[in-house]
């Protein structure tokens, strides 16, 4: 009986395996950072392991496979995701919106960061009390297009229906 993950006796990967290893792969052709700079990564000269997540991201990503990037603070989480959506939009027009659910701690931070390392992407902080939030939602509403929404945990459930219909 085969494993998902294991190899077949010949020494590859199970049918489906294979096949989802190759599609991913010629899908996502690996991403420079000569690219994500001609797309608008700014600010930023990322590090070798850096890059490698942001081809893992995007893999994940051609994939439809869902991930969790878990590195250690300050190894550059955000400014991988960051250089992912440069790539989403600039390589394969896909301008989101994309949602960041973060602590409320680190909002500001995500805001500098998406401002200093992709200025071309727009980026809108959803956070506030209940009537804070509606002035956003009205004003949300009348706005044409944003990439970037980012929110805290908290405020995406009590806010779920109307993030869902800002799709």
């Amino acid at each position: 009986m085969e494993r998902a993950g294991a190899t077949s006796r010949g020494g590859q990967a199970p049918g489906f395996l294979l096949r989802l290893h190759t599609e991913g792969r010629a899908e996502a052709a690996r991403v420079q950072e000569q690219d994500l700079r001609q797309w608008g990564l700014t600010g930023i000269h990322l590090r070798s392991y850096q890059l490698e997540g942001v081809n893992w991201l995007a893999q994940r990503f051609h994939c439809q496979n869902g991930c969790i990037l878990g590195d250690e603070m300050g190894l550059g989480k955000t400014c991988q995701t960051i250089a992912l959506f440069i790539y989403l939009a600039g390589r394969l027009n896909d301008e989101g919106p994309f949602l960041i659910l973060c602590p409320l701690s680190v909002l500001s931070n995500w805001k500098e960061e998406m401002q200093r390392f992709a200025p071309g992407l727009s980026c809108v902080t959803y956070a506030g009390d209940k009537e804070e939030r509606a002035c956003l939602q009205q004003d949300l509403k009348q706005e044409s297009r944003f990439h970037v929404l980012l929110t805290t945990y908290e405020i995406c459930l009590k806010d779920a229906s109307f993030l869902k219909s800002s799709q």
